[in-house]
């Protein structure tokens, strides 16, 4: 195998106020397997995101309000999504207009480009007042939790206030044309509006800011590797529908993050923080997945 060989994601998102959203989506990434990770964020965050770890690649692309104005961001960041597997946009991004517009041109350009998206936190608000960006688009995965969720569902008028989460979540997927949907709660439910896949996975007592990043890191790991196996880089006796990946891989990321909460709580108690959330990452997919590295082991004879 070679560099890049186990996928190339991006985090789209981090402002000077929240460093740590990227950091949590790329590292996450990168604890699970990926070869390479990139942070996509606005230049006066570059600095403490780089002293967080020298493994991912940090670029300083996106351009806030107050340092405008610039330009050139679009073509900085077009190669880029040429190599990547997948990426993840949101994640720290913040309220500003001008990232706001930046998010939105990304969106549309990975979705040419068929690259499968996750989107949280701040990216959800632009949905919100542009569903066209991802309407029908079978490669994007939204994470919001319950507030966000109300939230869109408000902006999109979907009346849910006597329907029960899954069938919110059901409307909410129909209505952006059959987008998978990943509605955490006590139970995470996942729907592109014709299935439904409910993850119940034991999770820690804490609900601490970083978590959802985490999440998004899982996701876009699962997408990248999902994309490897379209392309036929991987191939095992049991094969999966290649419409079949999106919806696995956002289960199997929900099952991974809530496992690796519990493992973190079970360390750390009421002073967990997504720091040692992230710690767990690892022993978490060796727990859940052991029958997958049993198969990819080498022999020893």
């Amino acid at each position: 195998m070679h560099k890049g060989d186990c996928g190339r994601v991006a985090a789209l998102g981090g402002c000077d106020e929240y460093t740590g959203a990227p950091y949590f989506v790329a590292s996450t990434a990168l604890r699970l397997g990926v070869d390479l990770a990139y942070i996509i964020c606005e230049k006066d965050a570059v600095p403490v995101i780089k002293t967080y770890s020298p493994d991912m690649i940090v670029n300083p692309y996106l351009r806030s309000t107050a340092n405008q104005p610039h330009t050139g961001i679009e073509e900085k960041i077009a190669p880029l999504l040429d190599r990547l597997h997948a990426v993840s946009m949101g994640s720290g991004l913040g309220n500003d207009p001008a990232l706001h517009k930046t998010v939105r041109w990304a969106i549309q350009a990975a979705r040419e480009r068929g690259l499968p998206l996750v989107l949280d936190a701040d990216s959800l608000t632009i949905l919100g007042a542009n569903p066209e960006l991802i309407h029908g688009y079978r490669g994007a995965v939204l994470t919001p939790n319950a507030p966000e969720f109300n939230r869109l569902c408000k902006a999109l008028d979907l009346d849910i206030a006597e329907k029960s989460t899954e069938e919110a979540a059901q409307m909410l997927a129909l209505k952006l044309g059959g987008v998978t949907i990943v509605r955490k709660g006590k139970v995470d439910v996942i729907t592109n509006g014709d299935r439904v896949f409910m993850c119940d996975e034991n999770g820690g007592l804490r609900r601490c800011g970083g978590q959802g990043d985490i999440l998004s890191g899982a996701v876009v790991t699962f997408l990248a590797w999902g994309e490897k196996y379209k392309s036929g880089a991987w191939k095992h006796k049991d094969a999966i529908k290649h419409d079949e990946v999106t919806m696995l891989a956002a289960y199997a990321a929900c099952m991974l993050a809530r496992h690796a909460s519990f493992l973190a709580y079970d360390e750390c108690g009421r002073s967990t923080q997504s720091s040692n959330i992230l710690e767990q990452v690892d022993m978490a997919f060796d727990n859940k997945f052991d029958q997958l590295l049993q198969a990819v082991k080498p022999s020893k004879s």
